[in-house]
C-alpha cells in the first residue's frame, strides 16, 4: 500500500477547495485581460501613435486608428462600458534590483491601465475591475450607422463620436420616469 506524498496531500486538498479555485480562476482571468490590454497597447503603438500617455498616443494619428474608434470596450465590474480611443499600461516593467523586487514588480506590472474614451474621457482602472472586453461586430456597426444616418440630420451629430446616439437612446430608456 502506497502513501500519497506530502506534495500530492497538499495538491488535493487544495484541488477540493473552491476558494482556491475561484482564486485561480480569477488570476488567470486576469492574466487574459492583461495579455489582450497589453496587445491593443503595443498595437497603438506600433501604429504610429506613440506616446508616453493615452492622450499623446491618441493625439498621433496613425493606420490603426480605426481600431481604436469606441468598437473596442471594457465592461467594468459595476457594468460600465468604456469605449477604448486608446490605452497605456501605467506600469509596464520589470524593475531590477534582488530576486523579491523581481518578482513583486512582474506581479503587478500591466495590471493598470489608463482607458482614453472616444469623448475624451481618461480612466485608470485595475485589471481587478474589469469584468469584460467587448468589441462591436461589423455587422452591428453597419446597423448602428444606417440608424444614425436615418435618425439625424442635425448637423451637431457629425462632431459626436459613433455610436453615442445609440448609447445615449439606450440610457436614457433605462432612466428612471421623471
Amino acid at each position: 500500500m502506497t502513501h500519497p506524498t506530502p506534495n500530492e496531500q497538499h495538491a488535493a486538498a487544495h484541488e477540493e477547495d473552491p476558494r482556491v479555485v475561484a482564486a485561480r480562476r480569477e488570476v488567470f482571468w486576469q492574466n487574459v485581460m492583461r495579455e489582450i490590454l497589453s496587445a491593443l497597447a503595443v498595437a497603438a503603438g506600433s501604429g504610429g501613435r506613440l506616446s508616453p500617455t493615452a492622450k499623446g498616443a491618441a493625439n498621433s494619428p496613425g493606420p490603426i486608428d480605426e481600431m481604436f474608434d469606441g468598437r473596442l470596450a471594457l465592461i467594468t465590474t459595476l457594468g460600465q462600458r468604456i469605449p477604448i480611443a486608446d490605452i497605456y499600461p501605467v506600469f509596464a516593467c520589470s524593475v531590477p534590483g534582488n530576486a523579491r523586487s523581481r518578482t513583486v514588480s512582474g506581479d503587478v506590472q500591466s495590471t493598470v491601465y489608463q482607458v482614453r474614451t472616444p469623448t475624451g474621457e481618461i480612466f485608470t482602472l485595475p485589471i481587478s475591475q474589469i469584468r469584460t472586453f467587448h468589441s462591436l461586430s461589423e455587422e452591428l456597426i453597419r446597423r448602428l450607422e444606417a440608424a444614425s444616418v436615418e435618425g439625424g440630420d442635425d448637423e451637431s451629430d457629425q462632431t459626436k463620436p459613433f455610436g453615442f446616439a445609440a448609447f445615449t437612446s439606450l440610457a436614457q430608456e433605462d432612466a428612471p420616469p421623471g
